[in-house]
């Protein structure tokens, strides 16, 4: 035991004094909690989804372990609500989805958060909102929760790779665009920090069980982390539970990759001169091997103590469980992981992706690996490739298999499919027996579920016949082929299947979207369901280029002479100064700051003696109206953001067994703080909602004094990322901080060897992007 243990109340009361009373006063205490969740989200997200998560934890743990609502209680979190339209928040970052723990909040959940930071000199402003040197929008710190939406990975090692580049947006969509972004070392360094609040969990108690639950491109990160514990020879996480995940066995690149990858893109200072072994995809074989080495890593670690039974004895556990509770009725899910996964995922189906969190993991599958030898008999250079490189070969394995005993996969879908057993067709509900899945029905359309705007590059699920009907020629099919485009869902089986909820809180169907939506413009065979937009977003959305209005409008010509020209006449720079600042006078718009006042692009004068001026709409205005907008909807988060498919699945794939970590208040309020990459080292610029570093060293001391040395140089190495845009020094590179449990070979022949680290200062930061 590492850690201070400080007394704390478990419950507290009043009553009046009384002589000869007949009772005593019955205090409700808090029970312990059952574990420890550390919940993660993805690229471009700042938590949005991790109140429906929480809420449905809770809840769900309530049912299983005590039967009725109300022993484990949730924080808040600031939503945004419909008043929030018609206000224009000057720092939204720093108001929604902030949580916060109230005198009753009892939870085991540990919100963990992580992104990029640009550094001072590169940041810019548009349109009133900070952006990166490429276009992204960022708060006022200058940091992007998750990182830019396009640099998302479908492999561990790219996370060391440069960024995605796009000269041009392709996606079109203001509230996501696909921009140009930084090297992707910021999420090695959240994964450093993930391993780190794992093992600081294990070091309050030994016993404690932990559980990741993870969202999109948190699911890599904490892929990577558990690797990073497992090198270290320290356990790994009791449970992961992975939504939505991008990881992919596809070697095949998409059409966004091909272009991607013919231009240059952000870089990160430690990995300069090395990119060269990831200027291709990772082969088939690196790709499972490495998803393979860590789910048998997971598993091999499972911790046994306390034994499940022994929850019951309360003078020990202090009412974890309730008094019908039993173990027999329960299931023991340390060292396993779990993967949902959802057919309707149109994000992950991108043709750059095909993850698993879109089409599970199969049976078979065929792909390259690379010959053990270099060409020439060369052996490989360490942290690069031999310059020969490596043969390519063809290889076929059984991936789900190889996973082993302790990996799950559950489908969330809304399709129909044929039950076996009654013979009837209806929903696949979360929880049934184990059984096969058909991904595609012949004749079934995979992408009419959403928006037009979400069907473009996106690849389609194999049609099949299913069931298969008995054919002439069936004994010829292998057994690869009979199991193509079907799934084996190995999930255990929940004691009440339960629908998968897609739809979550916030889902608009076509038919119902607001006639002075753009969507509602869409022709209706393209329309799809929607979600609105948040404050967020919408400051995202007037920093793209399509995300600012501009109207043709007649004025006033500047020059009132009358001019007439034979032919149509470009005002100058200077006239349109002074038309928009009458137009401005105009409407009430020149006493408001900058963001509050409208643009005239350009203006014409025609031979009939009109003025016309292209007007664009003010930041704030454009701010205003994207905050009353719609957006298709890709399903995307819709596992991870409903409260129900926590409430009525996750809670129940959750190891159980220890959680005096998050019981203990101040030492959970400690975790937090960690868990979150948001730490201030500057004082010149405080937000109020951003704990700064002096207040985090100073209330939490009893823990930072006795803080692991390498535990406290990641945490203020993160806090100066956070504060200036440089990645510490104990975040390697690819060569020296690669885990021997990760295989990154590419399909051009290139494999990495990881050479022994070259000891340097701790203070040797280096600038993290450029």
């Amino acid at each position: 035991m590492l850690y201070p243990r400080e007394p704390y109340c478990i419950g507290q009361d009043a009553s009046v004094l009384q002589c000869e009373r007949k009772s005593d006063k019955k205090v409700d205490v808090k029970p312990d909690l059952p574990c420890n969740v550390i919940v993660i989200h993805g690229v471009n997200d700042v938590g949005t989804g991790f109140g429906s998560v929480e809420e449905g934890l809770c809840a769900g743990l309530d049912m299983r372990l005590h039967g009725k609502p109300g022993r484990f209680v949730p924080g808040s979190y600031r939503m945004p609500t419909a008043k929030d339209k018609d206000v224009i928040e000057e720092d939204p970052d720093a108001v929604f989805f902030k949580r916060t723990l109230g005198n009753g909040t009892h939870s085991p959940v540990i919100p963990f958060y992580w992104g990029y930071r640009e550094v001072f000199n590169q940041a810019g402003t548009k349109n009133g909102q900070r952006t990166d040197r490429f276009g992204n929008r960022l708060d006022k710190d200058l940091s992007k929760g998750g990182g830019p939406f396009a640099n998302a990975t479908s492999t561990l090692p790219d996370m060391w790779n440069r960024g995605v580049c796009f000269p041009a947006d392709l996606g079109g969509d203001p509230v996501r665009p696909v921009l140009s972004a930084p090297g992707r070392m910021y999420m090695v360094l959240a994964a450093k920090r993930l391993a780190a609040l794992v093992a600081m969990i294990r070091d309050y108690d030994a016993n404690e069980a932990v559980n990741i639950v993870a969202h999109s491109q948190g699911c890599l990160i904490s892929l990577l982390a558990q690797a990073f514990l497992l090198q270290d020879g320290k356990r790994p996480a009791d449970t992961l539970i992975l939504t939505h995940p991008p990881y992919s066995l596809e070697e095949d690149a998409g059409v966004l990759v091909d272009t991607s990858e013919t231009f240059k893109s952000g870089t990160d200072a430690a990995m300069e001169g090395r990119y060269g072994v990831l200027k291709s995809r990772q082969t088939f074989d690196a790709r499972l091997t490495t998803l393979v080495n860590i789910v048998q890593g997971v598993t091999a670690k499972k911790h046994t103590m306390p034994a499940l039974a022994a929850l019951s004895n309360h003078g020990q556990f202090h009412g974890m469980v309730g008094a019908k509770w039993s173990a027999g009725a329960d299931r023991d899910n340390r060292g396993k992981v779990y993967l949902y996964f959802c057919p309707e995922d149109m994000t992950v189906a991108l043709d750059s992706m095909k993850g698993i969190g879109w089409q599970g993991v199969p049976d078979f599958m065929d792909g390259t690996t690379l010959s053990s030898m270099p060409r020439g008999d060369m052996r490989a250079m360490s942290g690069t490739a031999s310059s020969a490189g490596y043969r390519t070969k063809k290889q076929s394995r059984k991936p789900l298999s190889e996973l082993g005993r302790g990996f799950h996969q559950r489908v969330f879908t809304s399709k129909q499919r044929l039950d076996p057993a009654k013979k009837t067709v209806g929903p696949v509900l979360v929880g049934q027996a184990p059984h096969d899945f058909a991904l595609r029905l012949k004749g079934e359309d995979d992408h009419a579920h959403v928006a037009d705007a979400n069907r473009f590059l996106r690849e389609n699920h194999k049609e099949i016949t299913w069931p298969r009907k008995p054919g002439m020629l069936g004994f010829m099919d292998s057994e690869a082929d009979k199991r193509e485009g079907l799934r084996s869902i190995n999930g255990e089986a929940l004691r009440i299947p339960a629908l998968a909820d897609l739809r979550g809180t916030g889902q608009i169907d076509p038919q119902n979207i607001p006639a002075d939506s753009i969507q509602a413009r869409v022709a209706r065979e393209d329309q799809g369901p929607v979600e609105e937009v948040d404050p967020i977003d919408a400051a995202i959305a007037i920093t793209s280029g399509k995300g600012l209005n501009i109207q043709k409008v007649e004025c006033a010509d500047p020059s009132q002479t009358g001019q007439r020209p034979r032919m149509v006449q470009t005002l100058s720079k200077v006239e349109c100064l002074q038309i928009e600042a009458r137009h401005n006078k105009d409407n009430k718009l020149d006493q408001l700051p900058p963001e509050g006042q409208r643009k005239v692009l350009k203006a014409m004068r025609y031979p009939n003696g009109k003025v016309f001026a292209l007007i664009q709409e003010s930041p704030d205005e454009a701010r205003k109206r994207w905050q009353h907008e719609v957006s298709p909807k890709s399903f995307h988060g819709s596992i991870f953001g409903s409260a129900k498919n926590h409430r009525n699945v996750t809670a129940y794939d959750l190891s159980i067994g220890g959680g005096l970590a998050s019981s203990d208040p101040k030492f959970y309020r400690y975790l937090c703080a960690v868990a979150d990459w948001r730490l201030q080292t500057k004082s010149t610029a405080e937000r109020p909602s951003i704990l700064q570093w002096k207040f985090f060293v100073k209330d939490y001391a009893a823990y930072w004094n006795v803080e692991r040395a390498e535990r406290k140089e990641l945490i203020e190495g993160n806090a100066v990322y956070y504060s200036k845009g440089e990645l510490p020094a104990c975040v390697p590179a690819l060569h020296v901080g690669l885990p021997n449990l990760v295989v990154c070979e590419t399909m051009s022949g290139d494999r990495v060897v990881v050479s022994p680290p070259v000891p340097v200062k701790a203070n040797n930061g280096a600038k993290g992007t450029r």
